[in-house]
Order: structure tokens, then C-alpha cells, then sequence
């Protein structure tokens, strides 16, 4: 209806304003006028997590994720929270949600490739997530070249090294 198209409208300028605790209350009145409607679970999760909040960023976005499956933006900032939590195989698991629900959605690559590399130190799984990102987007950042660069001495692929890796 009018009043939640009009709330969510304010909220959503809180958001881009970087208004996290408004931006929070107005979306908590959002999704109590409308609870089916999974975008604002999504930005409350979203404000939630820039307030510090996990548990309940995390409430919100499993939200997110049981009205809307086909969202694979809600997984993947899951699997953020989980990795800052340390819990590395929910995340891993949110992560490949998010790729099952759209093969081709890049910052889910983007992420699988920074917890395979620096928490699960698994090259190899990095390397791939890395390359497919880069193959996504079409990314020539040179940050990322090294990065990809620097792992495949440790995959076995010695084709190119860019020098030694930091421990």
C-alpha cells in the first residue's frame, strides 16, 4: 500500500544517507505493516549489521532469505556476518546458496575467494572464486591480478608467479 511504499521510500534515503539507526526504525516499521515483503527484511539486515547488531542483522536477513529463495544479495551478506563471527562454514554455506540461486553473482565469488584463501587456507577453492570474480565483472584490478598471481604457486599452476606470498 501507499504507507509502505512511502516508508520504505524514507528508509531507503536514510540508507544512502548512511542514517543506520533511522534507517533501522524505519524499516522496522516497514516490515511490521508488511511482513511478506523480503527487500525490507534485506535493508534491515543491511542497517542492522553497519549498527553492529549481528544477531539480529542476522535475524533480518534469514528473513530476507525464507520469503524471497531466489535472493542471492541476502545469502551472501549472511555469509559475511557469519565469517566476522568466525563461523567459516556457515558462511561457506550461504555463500554457495547464493551461487546455487544465481551461478554468475559475483561478490558471492568475491567472498568465497577471501574465506578460502585467509580462513579455510584452501588455494586452490580461492583461486577458482577469484578467477570466476574477475571473469564476472571484468575487474583489472591489479590488487586482485596478484592476488590471483600469488596463489597459483600454491595450487600447483606455476605458470606465472609474482613474486613471494606473505605468510
Amino acid at each position: 500500500n501507499a504507507d509502505v511504499e512511502a516508508g520504505y521510500a524514507l528508509a531507503l534515503e536514510s540508507m544512502r544517507s548512511s542514517k543506520w539507526q533511522v534507517a533501522a526504525g524505519q524499516l522496522e516499521a516497514v516490515t511490521a505493516q508488511n511482513e511478506t515483503l523480503a527487500g525490507p527484511w534485506l535493508n534491515l539486515g543491511i542497517a542492522r549489521s553497519k549498527l553492529g547488531d549481528a544477531e539480529r542483522a542476522e535475524a533480518a536477513l534469514q528473513q530476507a532469505i525464507d520469503l524471497n529463495h531466489a535472493r542471492p544479495d541476502a545469502c551472501n551478506l549472511l555469509g559475511i556476518l557469519y565469517r566476522q563471527a568466525g563461523r567459516f562454514d556457515d558462511a561457506r554455506k550461504q555463500y554457495e546458496q547464493a551461487l546455487a540461486r544465481q551461478p554468475d553473482y559475483a561478490d558471492a565469488h568475491w567472498n568465497l575467494g577471501i574465506l578460502h584463501e585467509l580462513y579455510l587456507q584452501q588455494p586452490q577453492q580461492a583461486l577458482h572464486h577469484y578467477t570466476r570474480y574477475r571473469q564476472l565483472t571484468g575487474s583489472d584490478d591489479h590488487k586482485l591480478q596478484l592476488w590471483i598471481e600469488q596463489l597459483k604457486p600454491a595450487t600447483g599452476n606455476r605458470t606465472v608467479t609474482a613474486g613471494v606470498r606473505n605468510p
